[in-house]
């Protein structure tokens, strides 16, 4: 009962209804280890508390050292929106961008191994390796370009975060290579071949073959000069757009040039053309062409066009079987052999120039011709003209297509008569030619200058063939020294 007494007067909704204390809302805001995003999360307030701001979240992102420019959208947000305890990034950084490397694209393979090419038909070209890349002065062979520097960043602190710069591109310019002033450009500095060298190209003015020119190298095909330490082999060539020297020999081969051209041991059943001078050691059962002089101790059994002095004056200085043409003379010690192997020799090209005087007078003849039919078809119809006073329109085209015809063919003939005279100043030309033979020419020996032309009928010694004041050509003793 005691109990029930001291009880009576308690309140039994004392617990519920005591009065809580309100909680506001909080701000929690928090920036990343990378320190590149700052977020917010926010908690939804109790008991009456007050609920957080936009300016609540300001002041703690404050606090906090931020920065950087707020995404506003987003912390409005979480407040109108009452995004309670969600996290949400309401600012970020900027991470830097690291620069790119440079780099530098070729405009050629870059290899040096020799593999035969593939011609328009599609067939492989075994005598075509790919060893010559000709390459003139100017053209492009690789493009470079430059490393960038990269962007800056910065994080939520408003800390510049420097980037990674890129690395310059590796490369080297080779010899015979020139780099662009702006340094984005190699190019060939001048005319030659395009090598690769280990990591560079080089462009060289002279294509050295420390070997034979055979089936290890191809055919040669080079815009410049051309050395070849061995021999040129059976059915392969050699072509240079300036000089060709070959310290072996060629046999079966073709070599052509436009400019000099040396074979130090010899030519053998081979072609050999130049726009300049020719030198080889021997000659035999070859065909030479040549613009400039001609050099070899000997020529036996050779077809030669030479547009200069031929001379075989070395060694056994011989010219034996075979044709020798030569416009300006000849030089040698023996011509014809004593077995009387027929040799021919020629001197000038006034059989060529003869020729070419007898096609151009009969084309004035026939010129000539013509303007007379003109003369009388124009006459006649001017005749018409004056008689009646004009002409048909057919007959008036006749009359001036006839006056330009006329006019056409006077001018021709003026320019053929001019050529005619250019040849007989030539042909005269032909009495200053000689053959120069310091021991002997034999019988069997046929001598043609200009059009003048005898067989040798008895061995001479030491002697010049020429013309003669007669047109004749004679064979007279060398009385003083030669050349």
């Amino acid at each position: 009962m005691e109990n029930d007494n001291t009880n009576a007067g308690a309140n039994p909704f004392n617990s519920a209804e005591a009065a809580q204390e309100p909680i506001d809302g909080v701000v929690q805001a928090q920036i990343s280890e990378d320190l590149m995003s700052a977020y917010v999360a926010i908690s939804r307030p109790l008991n009456g508390g007050i609920e957080v701001t936009v300016q609540d979240i300001l002041s703690e992102l404050e606090l906090l050292g931020v920065k950087v420019e707020l995404n506003r959208e987003a912390i409005d947000s979480l407040v109108n929106l009452h995004q309670y305890n969600e996290r949400v990034c309401v600012a970020r950084g900027k991470a830097p961008i690291n620069g790119t490397d440079g780099d530098i694209f070729y405009k050629y393979a870059q290899t040096s191994a020799l593999q035969p090419k593939e011609n328009e038909k599609g067939v492989m070209d075994y005598k075509d390796l790919g060893l010559v890349q000709n390459i003139l002065a100017g053209t492009l062979i690789a493009e470079l370009v430059d490393e960038t520097e990269g962007e800056d960043g910065f994080d939520v602190l408003g800390i510049l975060h420097k980037p990674m710069p890129g690395k310059p591109a590796k490369y080297l310019v080779g010899k015979g290579t020139v780099l662009s002033e702006d340094k984005l450009r190699i190019t060939a500095e001048i005319d030659g071949n395009l090598r690769w060298h280990r990591d560079h190209f080089t462009v060289e003015s002279t294509l050295v073959i420390a070997e034979d020119v055979g089936a290890t190298t191809g055919n040669i095909d080079f815009i410049g000069d051309v050395l070849v330490k061995g021999m040129v082999q059976e059915n392969f060539s050699v072509v240079s757009k300036k000089n060709i020297l070959i310290n072996g020999s060629a046999t079966n081969a073709k070599i052509v040039a436009e400019g000099n051209i040396e074979i130090k041991m010899g030519s053998i059943n081979s072609e050999v053309s130049a726009q300049g001078d020719v030198k080889i050691g021997f000659c035999e059962s070859s065909k030479i062409d040549c613009v400039g002089d001609l050099s070899s101790s000997s020529f036996v059994a050779c077809d030669v066009f030479c547009q200069g002095v031929a001379s075989a004056t070395s060694g056994k200085g011989i010219i034996v079987g075979g044709k020798m043409t030569c416009l300006k003379g000849i030089i040698v010690n023996t011509a014809g052999s004593e077995s009387y192997t027929k040799t021919k020799m020629i001197l000038g090209n006034g059989a060529i120039l003869s020729e070419e005087k007898l096609a151009l007078e009969k084309e004035e003849a026939d010129l000539t011709e013509q303007i007379g039919k003109l003369v009388q078809l124009s006459d006649m119809l001017k005749d018409h003209k004056k008689k009646t006073g004009s002409l048909p329109p057919d007959r008036e085209d006749m009359l001036s297509k006839a006056i330009r015809t006329k006019f056409k063919y006077s001018n021709d003939i003026k320019l053929i008569q001019k050529r005619i005279e250019e040849i007989d100043v030539s042909l005269l030309s032909a009495y200053n030619l000689q053959i120069e033979v310091r021991k002997s020419v034999w019988p069997g020996v046929a001598v043609k200058i200009g059009t003048t032309q005898i067989k040798i009928e008895h061995r001479s010694d030491r002697c010049r063939i020429y013309v003669n004041d007669a047109g004749d050509i004679d064979v007279k003793p060398i009385t003083g020294p030669t050349g």
